[in-house]
């Protein structure tokens, strides 16, 4: 039992200075990588739709502009909206 774990603490041991800790260099560096906003992606995956459907040529440039100003508002207003309910439960 003692043989084993010791050999586990070995592999741990040589995976990690293999690694370098390069993934714990970012995160101190930028935390927010690993942390992700699903209200931000919902917007960010609406916002790549959208121009993929100009670049299609589905839409016209006066309509991808139109419908990109609406996406940006609403994410505007309800970023605004849960910014104001998290200062409210301080």
């Amino acid at each position: 039992m003692v043989k084993k774990l010791l050999l586990l603490f070995v592999a741990i041991a040589l995976i990690g200075c293999a690694y370098e800790g390069q993934e714990l260099k970012t995160y101190i560096k930028n935390p927010r990588w690993f942390i992700k906003d699903p209200h931000f992606a919902n917007y960010k995956d609406k916002r790549n739709a959208l121009e993929s459907s100009y670049l299609n040529k589905e839409l016209t440039y006066a309509e991808y502009v139109e419908e990109m100003n609406g996406l940006d508002e609403t994410y505007a207003k309800e970023v605004q909206e849960r910014d104001a309910k998290i200062a409210e439960s301080y």
